[in-house]
């Protein structure tokens, strides 16, 4: 695994949840929903969503914004160009790779450091 995804799984995705999120994310970067429609796009509980995406947020891997006066939340993926190369680097070691979708996977349920 690169370094620079080593970095990422861990730190910024610490959990599976939020890689999750980051690969949708990722795989559609016109992506452009609200925190009900993502989880009931994923099949996943809107709590645990929220906790995700307030932690993907904060780390700069998604976007959040406010419309109608703060009536709607919706998130996005990041314009960042830096944190979307890194994001390719992720996401080409997880679907390309399966040693390496199973070591990401193994570090992030505590199994594999």
């Amino acid at each position: 695994m690169r370094d620079e995804v080593e970095r990422l799984i861990g730190t910024r995705i610490d959990d599976l949840v939020k890689l999750e999120l980051a690969l949708y994310f990722q795989q559609h970067p016109a992506f452009v929903d609200r925190l009900e429609g993502i989880a009931r796009r994923l099949g996943r509980d809107p709590r645990v969503v929220q906790d995700a995406l307030s932690g993907l947020t904060e780390c700069g891997l998604l976007e959040c914004f406010e419309l109608g006066s703060g009536k709607y939340v919706l998130y996005s993926y990041t314009r960042d160009t830096g944190m979307r190369t890194l994001m390719d680097g992720l996401s080409a070691a997880y679907h390309d790779d399966p040693a390496e979708r199973t070591a990401i996977v193994k570090r992030l349920m505590g199994l594999q450091r």
